[in-house]
């Protein structure tokens, strides 16, 4: 439905009037247009209920209150001219947004709630949940002129992106009990006029995720990293001072602990015995031994990779090699002579050759004997012969008995 240049104009001021805008699904939408500085809505109370609302060129305004509960608003007022109806959403009485996803673009106030005739609601600004983003030349929440009006947030997901976010001007307080806020092009998200009496009361902070942080960091042994000096300045930074709209800070200072634990680097292993076990090992000659394998499996199963929280696993690498050398057995050495005639044998044959010699040498001393008393007998025969010529039976008798004497001898060496 388009609205073009229509104004819903008010049509009465009882408190309990007013219009609700429901759409039976999220794409019916209701465009309004104003030209003419005019309000495009003006009535004693407006009830944004479902569906969307483009609402252009002038502000939504009420007597009492304007409601938000689960419809899309969109509202541009930031080429009305000064002095026109250039505020957003503008209320005596409240602003009450309790979800859907609120869009305010203004010359003036985003959100406007003044007070002026109406007294009630004591509570000029409520929000419990949904999605507010507004950016206004004046401020983007504006609470109190003549009567006193609170704020109450209590939820939702607010964006602030004028130069002055809320600002109190005659009220008692704004009371940030909840909501998540984003204020980065905001130069002043939260202000209080100067002649005012009016606070901000916030809630703390949610420190939640930045104790979790906190807790791992320091539960960390920082001699094992090579460098825990980016950890040690994110815990450093933490800053418990910071109210709920400032949650954005804790949650960086919760994010720079985190990159900071997450970017550690651990120290290496201690690899001095495994060095001293290896070059040991390497140092045998494989050929030396029955069966080098295992030696061998142990050296291959080195790795350089492990951190110091892996050090048993360094140590277990130590222990396989010098187990695996500690069980090595060598070869028997090989012969390098010939095989030997054992001692016995030597000692036997070496009995019979000194027996067959002496025995040699005592035949040849008794052939020596012999042949030598032969030599005797023959001599003196012939001496005897030679002695009596002239007799030579006697002669003969004599030498026949020496030759006899010889021959018994002989018999008798020969038994």
């Amino acid at each position: 439905m388009t609205s073009g240049t229509t104004v819903i104009s008010r049509k009465g001021s009882a408190k309990d009037t007013g219009v609700v805008l429901s759409g039976k699904t999220k794409d019916s939408v209701l465009n309004l247009e104003e030209t003419g500085n005019l309000p495009v809505m003006d009535q004693p109370n407006v009830t944004f209920e479902s569906g969307t609302v483009n609402a252009k060129g002038g502000a939504v305004i009420t007597l009492y209150s304007i409601k938000v509960m689960d419809a899309t608003l969109n509202i541009d007022t930031s080429e009305v001219a000064n002095g026109g109806w250039n505020d957003g959403l503008y209320a005596n009485g409240s602003v009450e947004i309790y979800g859907g996803d609120v869009n305010i673009n203004a010359g003036r106030a985003g959100i406007l709630v003044v007070g002026i005739g109406a007294p009630e609601p004591k509570t000029g600004l409520i929000i419990k949940d949904g999605k507010v983003d507004i950016n206004a030349k004046l401020a983007d929440i504006y609470l109190g002129t003549d009567n006193i009006k609170n704020g109450l947030i209590s939820g939702g997901d607010i964006t602030l992106g004028g130069d002055v976010g809320i600002f109190l001007n005659d009220c008692e307080k704004c009371e940030i009990k909840g909501g998540t806020f984003h204020t980065d092009e905001c130069e002043k998200p939260f202000a209080v006029h100067r002649d005012s009496s009016a606070v901000f009361e916030y809630a703390k902070a949610d420190y939640t995720e930045l104790d979790k942080a906190e807790e791992t960091a320091k539960a960390l042994n920082k001699d094992n990293y090579v460098d825990f000096t980016a950890v040690e300045k994110a815990l450093e930074a933490i800053d418990r001072t910071k109210n709920l709209t400032q949650q954005s800070d804790v949650d960086k200072m919760a994010k720079d602990i985190n990159d900071a634990v997450e970017a550690l680097v651990y120290k290496s292993a201690d690899y001095t015995e495994l060095d001293k076990a290896e070059k040991a090992a390497k140092a045998l000659n494989k050929d030396d031994y029955e069966d080098f394998s295992e030696v061998e499996k142990a050296l291959a199963a080195i790795d350089r990779t492990k951190n110091i929280t892996e050090q048993a696993d360094v140590d277990a690498m130590v222990k396989a090699i010098n187990d695996a050398v500690a069980n090595l057995v060598k070869k028997a050495p090989a012969s390098s002579q010939p095989d030997s005639v054992s001692s016995s044998d030597a000692s036997s044959d070496t009995s019979s050759s000194a027996s067959d010699s002496s025995s040699s040498d005592s035949s040849s001393s008794d052939s020596k004997a012999t042949d030598s008393k032969s030599d005797s007998s023959s001599k003196a025969a012939s001496n005897a012969s030679n002695t009596n010529p002239s007799t030579g039976v006697a002669g003969g008798a004599f030498a026949l008995a020496l030759l006899s004497g010889a021959a018994v001898v002989m018999a008798k060496k020969k038994k």
